[in-house]
């Protein structure tokens, strides 16, 4: 009886190259929310800690943690179709806004308070170590941010009422607007 075999040469080359790919992911934990009040602190305590009266009506881009670093998308024409595209961004592309929601005849803000924003708006560091923003109510972790904008009534001049300034009220929509740099050490 005949003996079959049959065999297949094959030979092993090295593996192709390959690279390894990865994202951060925003995870976004439940929190309820504290009666913690926010601060603010000037480096080397220059200006004295601003300690929120109150928390602020409603504010931007921010959680538990940043929302700044939405993702931007862009989709352009091409002869063949189209051509999506998507940018992750960084932490500095939006800005975080808080509101207190005033009006020309309802005060939501006290002048002392007003006052303190605004000494830390008028005076902003030489250079880093920057002004920390310590969202207490979200969440335990501070951030280093820079003071943009701070607007009452919509505009970026302050107008003061004679009656409101003696009960040490000023009227208006108040926004502070900052940039986050980075979460404070």
């Amino acid at each position: 009886m005949p003996t079959l075999t049959a065999s297949t040469p094959f030979t092993i080359q090295a593996a192709p190259s390959y690279s390894d790919e990865s994202v951060d992911l925003l995870i976004l934990p439940q929190a309820t929310g504290t009666s913690a009040l926010r601060e603010l602190r000037y480096p080397d305590n220059t200006f004295a800690p601003i300690i929120y009266p109150d928390h602020p009506d409603k504010w931007e881009n921010f959680d538990t943690s940043p929302l700044t670093a939405a993702p931007m998308s862009d989709v352009q024409k091409t002869l063949a179709g189209n051509k999506a595209g998507l940018w992750p961004g960084y932490l500095m592309d939006r800005p975080v806004r808080e509101y207190w929601l005033g009006s020309d005849t309802r005060s939501r803000m006290y002048l002392y308070f007003l006052r303190r924003l605004a000494e830390y708006f008028f005076n902003p560091p030489s250079n880093p170590p920057y002004i920390t923003w310590w969202p207490k109510d979200r969440t335990p972790v501070g951030y280093n941010v820079i003071l943009e904008n701070l607007t009452v009534g919509g505009t970026d001049v302050i107008t003061f009422h004679s009656l409101a300034v003696k009960a040490d009220l000023i009227l208006g929509e108040i926004i502070l607007t900052f940039r986050i740099v980075g979460v404070a050490s």
